[in-house]
């Protein structure tokens, strides 16, 4: 592998941990404070489409970093969107 084939892997690598890690800080916040009245759920149902596209894209392309990274998303997602629905109302 030459010089930017190396580089590349690692911005895959390093990206694809930044997308997943960035819903982390959400999913624990809302956890945190039995509240989710200020998250769009519609903003996670977009995410969770768009990551269906994205490994279907990765299925047939044969790109098996790709649909893992967004499968972690997707799972990230719904686990958002449950708890969106779950304590989304104003106490």
């Amino acid at each position: 592998m030459d010089e930017f084939g190396s580089l590349a892997t690692l911005a895959g690598i390093v990206g694809g941990l930044l997308s997943v890690g960035a819903f982390l800080p959400q999913a624990y916040r809302i956890v945190q404070r039995r509240s989710a009245v200020d998250v769009s759920l519609s903003m996670y149902v977009a995410i969770m489409a768009a990551c269906v596209l994205w490994m279907f894209y990765a299925y047939v392309h044969g790109s098996v970093e790709l649909f893992a990274t967004n499968l972690a998303i997707f799972a990230i997602a719904i686990v958002i969107a449950s708890l969106r629905i779950r304590y989304g109302e104003r106490r």
